[in-house]
């Protein structure tokens, strides 16, 4: 990923001076000096990383200094006890108050380098101090990550965006405020695609990045966070093994546009635990890194804190826990199963109201407060060696998300899980810890519903409310309590995928692509239409458009927003779709590119009437921009029964595709139960579109020629035959057409001389569509059919509604 949009300068919590960031580092050559400090500046304690005396420093690293102006830092000789002296630049902070010197070359391993400066170092001594760079061992091999099975319901998938294929998930409960915003996830292990992904507080979609989960790309730690004053999307992104990640941070603003990615130094890969970022411009990032310690024969990974100026990648503070905490801390020693000895595990870092570091630490079951400028440890919550008298229920095990609280508390996810099982089950976890008497009691746990136990991973996260939103880490379960504990939401993936952390912010954005449009036919002549706009969050409503070109679109229907993906079905001829966005004032967000309407054919009814002769007709339609050339294949079971030849039917117009059963149909229509046989009709054109459906098959029959037939006024509607078909208790249907660009209502009446037979009510006739207008004989009606000549009774039909009236002369057929 590369950088898209600049970041400007800004100064830090810790800083005073906001100059412009300097516009080139100048070279520096070790032994030489540059420029002469102040007195001013000499005499103000200065903080440097690598710290003086820390031993487990990486080859590649930089010398960073923070609490100086780049331009008052003077001479610098950097000397190695194997490497001798290095030359190298001074690279200026992007808020002014500090650099980094960047050695041409690296240090070796082993070696012990001294740094000379004219400043007053914390931790040094005359200026001088000296660090020592460890023994690396290689890196942790990335991993192809597991994947879980879709089964029957894993996956979403949507037709106007088919290629996002999210995790999918049930709400269970959910009694939780909307206004708390909507639900940031990330699952991990497919079954498709892993990625970043938006939910609302219903639970739809919203917004989802997809990761092929062919190349083991993990995502963690997506949030919103607050970067110079904006709020923008963060996630972790990488690959993974043994519970450590080697990847980078993604910055992206709120219209879901990279802003930067950023990178641990010196060396090392950003692990996936945490990614923070401050509104000054800083980052605050956890790496492994695999050294070589005496005595011990696999590596051990020494966990590494990094503060990383965004802008300029440089380091601005640096931690080793190897360097702070004795391993014999650690519930693991090296003869612990595994192929590394992982003492640490540092999985998250957060700064108190002090500007110092709360940092947990999952394999020593301990929180840690941490000098922002020394780095040394200046207390302990829980694990072997705490600094507080631990309170009933405070101590943790495999804790993850430790979150220095406003009033004083912290909360934070006790996994509890093991190996080996502490806890019978897993919870939130809120401590007040009291540093003058230094007590921890219990403030608050946080359960879930029913008890879940996780061995890894997990997050509580402290509403504006007091709610919290638990995350259940290696379950695949994110719940929300009240700060009374009563849990009032709860949700979980279909399918046994996690995400590392689970968040709840608000959230509001419109994406800078166009939404997203799918046309889809039904075998009935209507088409489907499929509305979605990946990440938008102010569509109340979609809007559709159609008309005779891209450039010439109008309104023709809308429908409320449902879920990710609205549906709406619409009958229209026009050869041009589209849809438009509206928000909840009616104004239009955005509209979707213009689609051309796919050709399609369609059939209608439900029940197909078969005379004697075994010859029977099905009506259909044909939705092109030429004729349409449509044959019929009709079979029961597995077993072919009729095949016709290609009836023409002209553009935008219906028709009657009429077929011959064989002499197996007409044996089995003979045979069926209660004379109803049940088939499928498939229609195929020419040119390629296909429709079918389930159908009846209806046996009649009549005798002599019958009445007389034909259609006697041509107006807005059109019959499709002129004979019509009632059952035995006097239910019947005129086959008609609607020949316009836009829908009929058809009103239909029937009647035999100056009876009345039937009269019913406006039915819909979508345009260029067929089906049977359903009428209802009466009692009269009835007695005159069942005493027609050879089961045919003569009727005027008359269709009104749309345009003139249609009459025609037609025979009415009784069936049973």
């Amino acid at each position: 990923m590369k950088t898209t949009n600049a970041l400007p300068a800004h100064p830090r919590r810790h800083g005073r001076l906001h100059p412009a960031r300097l516009a080139t580092a100048f070279a520096v050559v070790a032994l030489a000096a540059c420029m002469l400090p102040n007195p001013a500046d000499a005499a103000t304690a200065v903080s440097v990383f690598p710290s003086p005396g820390t031993r487990y420093n990486l080859a590649g690293t930089q010398i960073a200094i923070r609490g100086v102006a780049p331009a008052a830092i003077g001479a610098l000789t950097v000397v190695g006890s194997v490497t001798g002296a290095h030359t190298g630049r001074i690279a200026a902070d992007s808020d002014g108050q500090g650099a980094s010197f960047l050695p041409d070359k690296p240090f070796a391993a082993g070696e012990t380098v001294t740094v000379s400066t004219g400043l007053n170092i914390l931790g040094g001594k005359g200026g001088r101090f000296s660090f020592r760079i460890a023994h690396s061992a290689p890196p942790i091999p990335y991993a192809k990550l597991p994947l879980v099975s879709a089964g029957s319901n894993g996956v979403q998938r949507f037709r106007s965006r088919a290629d996002l294929q999210p995790a999918a998930l049930t709400v269970t409960e959910n009694s939780a405020p909307a206004s708390e915003g909507d639900i940031f996830v990330t699952p991990q292990f497919g079954p498709v695609q892993n990625g970043p992904m938006i939910l609302d507080p219903q639970g739809n979609l919203v917004w989802f990045l997809p990761y092929p989960v062919a190349t083991s790309t993990l995502i963690s730690d997506f949030r919103v966070q607050n970067l110079y004053g904006q709020p923008v999307l963060t996630w972790w992104q990488g690959n993974s093994n043994s519970g450590f990640g080697h990847g980078e941070g993604v910055i992206f603003d709120r219209n879901y546009r990279l802003i930067t990615t950023v990178k641990a130094a010196n060396g090392l890969d950003a692990d996936l635990h945490e990614f923070l970022v401050t509104p000054q411009g800083d980052a605050y990032i956890a790496a492994a890194s695999p050294v070589t310690l005496p005595g011990v024969a696999k590596p051990t990974i020494d966990s590494v804190i990094q503060e990383i100026d965004i802008q300029t990648g440089l380091v601005l503070f640096e931690w080793h826990a190897l360097d702070h905490v004795p391993t014999s801390q650690s519930y693991f020693t090296p003869k612990s199963p595994g192929y590394i000895f992982d003492p640490y595990h540092v999985n998250s870092i957060l700064p108190d109201a002090s500007g110092n570091l709360v940092v947990s630490m999952r394999d020593t079951s301990a929180v840690y407060d941490i000098n922002h400028s020394t780095g040394a440890v200046i207390w302990t919550l829980g694990g072997k060696s705490p600094r507080f008298k631990m309170g009933p229920s405070t101590s943790s095990w495999g804790q993850h998300d430790a979150i220095p609280q406003p009033d004083g508390t912290i909360t934070m996810f006790d996994d509890g899980g093991g190996p080996p099982q502490v806890h019978p089950y897993s919870r939130g976890l809120r401590v007040r810890i009291d540093t003058r008497h230094l007590t921890a009691t219990l403030v608050r746990e946080y359960d879930h519903t029913p008890p879940i136990s996780a061995n890894f991973e997990g997050s509580a996260q402290v509403l504006p409310t007091g709610n919290v939103f638990l995350g259940w880490g290696q379950q695949p379960y994110f719940s929300e309590d009240t700060a009374a504990g009563q849990q009032i939401f709860d949700a979980h993936f279909n399918v046994p995928t996690s995400t590392y952390r689970a968040y709840r912010f608000p959230w509001s954005s419109q994406p800078l692509t166009a939404p997203s449009l799918a046309v889809s036919p039904n075998s009935d002549g209507s088409l489907s239409l499929y509305a979605s706009w990946n990440g938008a969050t102010d569509v109340a409503a979609w809007q559709v458009l159609a008309g005779s070109s891209p450039a010439a679109l109008a309104p023709v229907g809308r429908s409320r927003k449902r879920g990710f993906e609205t549906d709406v079905m619409l009958h229209t001829v026009a050869p041009y779709l589209a849809v438009r966005a509206l928000g909840a004032s009616d104004q239009v967000l955005a509209s979707s590119p213009a689609k051309a309407t796919p050709a399609h054919i369609a059939l209608y009814g439900r029940s197909v009437f078969v005379a004697r002769t075994g010859f029977a007709g099905v009506p259909a339609s044909c939705f092109a921009r030429h004729r349409c050339h449509i044959a019929a294949t009709v079979s029961a079971g597995r077993t072919v029964i009729a095949r016709s030849g290609r009836e023409a039917i002209a553009p935008n117009s219906a028709g009657v595709v009429y077929f011959q059963l064989s002499s197996t149909g007409q044996r089995l229509l003979r045979g069926a139960r209660s004379r109803r046989l049940a088939v499928r009709i498939d229609l195929a054109d020419a040119s390629g579109p296909t429709a079918g459906a389930n159908f009846n098959l209806v046996p009649f029959s009549t005798a002599g020629r019958g009445p007389r037939r034909g259609v006697t006024q041509t107006g807005g509607l059109r019959l499709l035959g002129l004979t019509d078909f009632v059952s035995a208790d006097g239910v019947g249907g005129i086959l008609a057409y609607c020949p316009q660009s836009s829908s009929c209502l058809a009103r239909t009446t029937i009647s035999a001389g100056r009876t009345a037979l039937a009269r019913t009510g406006a039915e819909f006739l979508g345009p260029g569509e067929a089906g049977y207008l359903t009428f209802s004989l009466t009692s009269a009606g009835r007695r005159l059919l069942a005493g027609a000549a050879g089961n045919q009774l003569g009727a005027h039909v008359s269709l009104s509604g749309t345009g003139a009236p249609t009459d025609a002369q037609v025979g009415l057929v009784g069936f049973s």
